[in-house]
């Protein structure tokens, strides 16, 4: 995004605003990486820290333009020292994203640890605790947390922390207008007071559409009937949408509710010449996509567990993998014939029955794919709707959302005939294949997204949260996309 609006007149007064409203806000929806590479200046509303001095003695101080890695620890509550532990409501941290800024790089890295890591950790009292890595939070703060992340990560610096409750996270959001997310599959919980219920009740079908709030917050945070590995996935998704869809303008608009928003949420050390140094940085990011890293390691029934080889992988992963500008290249299958070798299976007449019912009344023919990857024995969910969009206008939209055949992973197509929506916004590469031209939405050498039009829709298939389908995968269902009304 350009920085024009900081050259607008209005003077110093105005830079600071704006920029304060950028850093804590999208902080404040876990979009830190967003932030960070839309900052402008909050030294007015961050003068001093505002997190404990234990916690600043984790950081390690960087010079000005160098590479920076800031930890993102999201919680329920605000974590009291040990020896303060509120033993009846304990603090939780079901958050902690690394972002790495770079300039030498192409794209900013984004790492989730995952909280059900398995580690050891010493609180004030000098005993040795071995315990999921989330435990660090409740034992001892965002001080404990960072300093469990280095030990746990070795060779990783924390330059940077910003520790966000997340009632900051469902006001924030709804001050910026909500967000708009590519909702996998129906995510559904109705607490009923058994062990296989007591979460939180949810209720988001899938497709596209705008989260809010208490919404947003559920979706993040879901897990109970998927794994880490895909929460952290469902995050980084998060993130990455959202990123796409907050700029400067919608900030500055809504500055009102988003500083009531934040006048609590938000603990960091960032304050005064540091954010300076961290400008500098930012401007070399300035809208380069974001790379998920993933976090090698194995899922058991009570942790998740690392080597000490995937764990120094990751850390080298996370540092220093700079893949570059990244040009798909790709086989071209037959239009309409499933590619040999990429395991395709066509899709079950019940499920084309399916899709063909929901075209019922539909403005926009209604493509669904006639070959897939896995997951036959799952009937897909076919959902036809009403989107709307920022401007409260009404659009008709589908979504066919199918199963991997692996726990948790779906992948889907939409269609609509709103013909810009925000996730179809931003850099991709065109194909022309069979007479049919497809834009590649790519993120660290995978495809997230394969989309086509028509004259009055525009159509898209979504990888899946952890993009386990390959490139060649995605391209293929794609070509088999095809109108059943």
């Amino acid at each position: 995004m350009p920085f024009e609006p900081f050259q607008h007149a209005g003077g110093t007064r105005k830079r600071f605003l704006i920029g304060s409203l950028l850093i804590v806000a999208l902080v404040a929806t876990a979009t830190i990486a967003a932030v960070l590479l839309e900052v402008g200046h909050i030294k007015s509303y961050f003068p001093r820290p505002t997190i404990g001095a234990p916690a600043i003695k984790e950081i390690t101080p960087v010079a000005a333009g160098a590479p920076e890695t800031i930890l993102i620890i999201g919680s329920d509550k605000r974590a009291l020292s040990t020896s303060r532990l509120d033993r009846a409501s304990p603090p939780h941290s079901d958050t902690m994203i690394l972002i790495r800024l770079d300039p030498n790089q192409h794209q900013t890295s984004v790492l989730s640890v995952p909280r059900d890591l398995k580690t050891q950790f010493t609180t004030d009292t000098g005993r040795p605790h071995i315990d999921k890595i989330n435990a660090a939070y409740t034992m001892g703060g965002s001080a404990l947390t960072a300093a469990t992340i280095k030990a746990t990560l070795p060779g990783l610096e924390i330059n940077h922390i910003i520790d966000i409750n997340f009632k900051g996270f469902r006001k924030v959001i709804d001050a910026i207008g909500c967000v708009y997310i590519f909702v996998d599959r129906h995510y559904y919980n109705q607490n009923l007071g058994t062990v296989a219920t007591n979460f939180s009740n949810i209720d988001i079908p899938p497709g596209y559409q705008r989260l809010c709030g208490q919404t947003a917050l559920d979706y993040a945070r879901y897990r109970h009937t998927d794994s880490d590995y895909l929460r952290v996935a469902r995050q980084q998704d998060f993130i990455r949408q959202a990123k796409q869809q907050v700029g400067v303008q919608k900030l500055f608009d809504n500055q009102d509710k988003l500083l009531q928003a934040l006048q609590h949420a938000v603990q960091t050390d960032i304050h005064g010449s540091a954010v300076l140094h961290l400008i500098n940085l930012t401007l070399f990011s300035l809208g380069r996509p974001l790379r998920q890293v993933p976090f090698q390691s194995t899922i058991g029934p009570s942790y998740v567990t690392a080597t000490p080889e995937q764990i120094a992988a990751t850390v080298n992963d996370f540092l220093y993998t700079d893949p570059g500008p990244v040009h798909v290249r790709l086989k071209r299958p037959r239009r309409g014939a499933p590619a040999p070798g990429l395991g395709l299976s066509p899709t079950p007449a019940s499920d084309i029955g399916l899709a063909n019912a929901a075209s019922v009344g539909l403005p926009i023919k209604l493509y669904a794919p006639r070959q897939r990857v896995g997951g036959l024995g799952t009937p897909d969910i076919v959902r036809a709707y009403t989107l709307r969009d920022e401007k409260n206008v009404k659009h008709r939209a589908y979504v066919i959302s199918i199963s991997r055949g692996l726990v948790g992973e779906y992948y889907g197509v939409e269609g609509t005939n709103w013909m810009n929506p925000p996730i179809l916004v931003g850099q991709h590469q065109t194909r022309k294949i069979a007479g049919r031209s497809y834009d590649l939405y790519v993120d660290g050498g995978h495809i997230r997204l394969v989309a086509w039009r028509s004259s009055n829709a525009v159509y898209w298939l979504s990888n899946t949260l952890r993009d386990s389908l390959t490139n060649q995968q995605m391209l293929a269902v794609a070509q088999t996309a095809g109108p059943v009304n």
